[in-house]
């Protein structure tokens, strides 16, 4: 009788087994399909970017918090379990990103391993002054102007052009190298300026060898000087002529630019009583260079420096017709006909 009873359970035995695998299954596809949309987008209809920012050493765990907390995260363990079973938990990285409610938390794990972080933009101006820097950097929110300007008075940097320099507080004037840049958010105000000296550094090596007897500040200053008086950049050797050619003969410079630098303003015509203001700068005061550039100039004023046109100049005043021309003379004679001829 044993024999037939054996045959008995086996069967049920695999019925049950049916079953649990069964169930096993139906769990799992459950399991997937909640945890599929729990990793779904927070709200598709809202694609309005958020910044998020995830600082360095944040675990993976608090940035799900975040995440969720900021709206861009069904649910934190969800997230968690993604990135484990992905091998991403380790792999998310530190920045500022912008990341919308439409965005599936596969898209995010991307966008925070990827390190596609946010950037933005900006614009310095051939001549622009620290000044004038400060408060593009401060108006773009990349800096406080406190920032900048402890930056530049006690910032530390690698430069040999900056060795000699005294620790004052415009001692970076003429080497924050003029052009668009684009940095991720959250850049230290440090990180920017090392930017933009790295930028001069590249820019003043691919220039000709300085052959002129100044030295590399003495031949910023006179470039920034250049930048501040000329508008085109077929006109900056002969302008670099003149300068020099004052400068040899021990002849002021007289300079407008560096008046409007003394001044702290720039204006639309320098008065008699302007080039009157006792400073350092003002060139119609004092011979030879200012102790320091009067602004940023860019790579055709210093190239202008460094390979000056060969003139007998000694003068040159602006044309009235807006065209950013000048009128060039050897003699203040022939000058003061030209300014005469020009209505001034």
């Amino acid at each position: 009788m044993n024999p037939p009873l054996q045959k008995n359970i086996k069967p049920k035995r695999i019925h049950w087994i049916t079953k649990l695998v069964a169930l096993l299954v139906m769990i799992a596809l459950g399991l997937g399909i909640y945890l599929n949309n729990q990793l779904g987008p927070v709200n598709i209809n809202d694609n309005v970017d958020r910044m998020f920012e995830v600082h360095q050493g944040t675990t993976s765990m608090q940035i799900a918090k975040n995440l969720e907390k900021e709206g861009l995260l069904k649910n934190t363990q969800a997230f968690i379990i993604y990135n484990r079973l992905t091998g991403k938990t380790n792999k998310l990285k530190a920045g500022h990103f912008l990341l919308n409610p439409t965005m599936s938390a596969q898209e995010i794990t991307t966008k925070l391993v990827e390190g596609k972080v946010a950037t933005i933009s900006f614009t310095i101006p051939e001549g622009y002054t620290l000044k004038q820097i400060a408060e593009v950097l401060v108006k773009k929110e990349i800096s406080t102007d406190k920032e900048f300007w402890t930056v530049v008075k006690e910032g530390e940097f690698e430069f040999p052009f900056l060795q000699d320099l005294p620790q004052t507080d415009n001692r970076l004037e003429g080497y924050l190298f003029p052009d668009t840049y684009k940095i991720s958010l959250g850049m230290s105000t440090k990180n920017v300026i090392k930017m933009m000296l790295k930028r001069f550094e590249a820019v003043y090596k691919q220039l000709p060898p300085n052959n002129t007897g100044l030295s590399t500040h003495e031949v910023v200053i006179l470039a920034s000087i250049v930048e501040g008086e000329c508008l085109l950049d077929r006109e900056r050797p002969i302008i670099a002529s003149v300068f020099f050619n004052r400068l040899k003969i021990g002849q002021r410079l007289e300079a407008c630019a560096t008046v409007q630098y003394a001044l702290g303003k720039r204006t639309a015509k320098v008065l008699i009583e302007d080039t009157k203001t006792e400073s350092p700068y003002n060139t119609y005061l004092h011979e030879g260079l200012p102790p320091g550039p009067i602004g940023c100039p860019g790579e055709a004023s210093l190239k202008s420096v460094l390979e000056p046109a060969d003139t007998e100049y000694y003068y040159f005043v602006a044309k009235t017709d807006n065209s950013g021309e000048h009128v060039f003379s050897k003699t203040f004679a022939e000058h003061k006909s030209n300014k005469w001829k020009l209505g001034y």
